[in-house]
């Protein structure tokens, strides 16, 4: 509510500030459409067409830039939380699917481990999430330890992988070393 007061009495005296009909906000909102700065002769000309105070008309026009700005944002939001629920949706995807390669892994290593006592173990896979690429148990540290050892069975683990209920063909211990 805006109050003036009067030079008269000093009293707060009500401004008469109507509330604008549909082709008022029409005639506005083509214009705004067209332009969302107003010029002052634009301006003036959309208050003498519209029978209003050019400062109706300005604040008008500030509150619809605003209004626009809102949008603009509300949008960008709803945006970025699709994007976001995108990407949750596809890290759940991929946990789900280390489980299972983590699970493989262990089978695959007890398996090998039934057909040949004496082969050396891969080092367990963490499943704490660590990204600690030092660790002993990170990605990086097994390859290089296997190829540093030269005992991984890798012809042996392929066998036990492909061959119907884990029965691996015969190697000798020399077959054990990588090439």
């Amino acid at each position: 509510m805006d109050l003036r007061f009067s030079s008269e009495n000093r009293q707060p005296s009500k401004l008469s500030s109507k509330r604008l009909t549909q082709d008022q906000v029409r005639l506005l909102e083509t214009c705004f459409n067209a332009n969302q700065k107003l010029q002052v002769d634009r301006k003036l000309e959309l208050a003498r067409r519209l029978g209003l105070p050019p400062r109706q008309i300005a604040v008008w026009y500030q509150n619809r830039r605003a209004r626009e700005k809102i949008h603009i944002i509300e949008l960008d939001y709803k945006t970025i939380q699709q994007e976001l629920d995108n990407v949750l949706a596809e890290n759940r995807k991929l946990e789900q699917e280390v489980g299972m390669l983590k699970h493989e892994l262990k089978k695959s290593q007890q398996m090998l481990l039934a057909s040949n006592p004496s082969a050396t173990l891969l080092p367990s896979v963490s499943t704490s999430g660590d990204n600690d690429l030092t660790s002993s148990s990170s990605p990086l540290n097994m390859t290089s330890n296997w190829e540093d050892t030269g005992l991984f069975p890798m012809d042996e683990l392929y066998s036990c992988l492909i061959r119907p209920q884990g029965q691996p063909e015969n190697h000798s211990m020399n077959d054990l070393s990588i090439v």
